[in-house]
């Protein structure tokens, strides 16, 4: 009576082979019917990275009673909420107990849009990579 495949196999596994394991696995892989995984294709045809999602965004307060504060410039997900960065505002440039008023300072535009809807999010309001928000006290 000849030895059967599975229990080669399972001598092999328990013994560390990794012949046996990597026979197992695409094994296991067939049965269940999962692909490879592969990889993401961006618009120029490479993988994506993973900042291609991410705005770079600077930030500035004008108003008054906040003081001087040098701009900072952020990486923000395009799906950030305009109440998440006014929450992240706060933080960043330690701004407690003030309610805030973000604008969109568009290039070319002589008035900043108002980003008065706190739950929609930045690509909502056309904000794109190099954009400059403009952040102001609430009065």
């Amino acid at each position: 009576m000849g030895i059967s495949t599975n229990f080669y196999l399972e001598l092999q596994l328990l013994c560390g082979s990794t012949d046996a394991l990597y026979y197992r696995f695409s094994e296991l892989k067939n049965f269940y019917g999962i692909e490879d995984q592969k990889p993401l294709i961006g618009a120029t045809g490479g993988p994506q990275a993973i900042s291609s999602g991410f705005l770079s965004i600077t930030l500035k307060c004008v108003g008054a009673s906040m003081g001087e504060k040098q701009p900072m410039t952020k990486k923000l997900p395009a799906t950030t909420t305009v109440g998440k960065l006014k929450f992240l505002c706060e933080s960043f440039f330690k701004l407690k107990s003030m309610k805030l008023k973000l604008f969109l300072q568009e290039e070319g535009s002589p008035l900043p849009l108002l980003l008065d809807n706190d739950a929609s999010s930045l690509m909502d309001h056309g904000v794109g990579n190099d954009s400059v928000i403009l952040i102001d006290e609430d009065s």
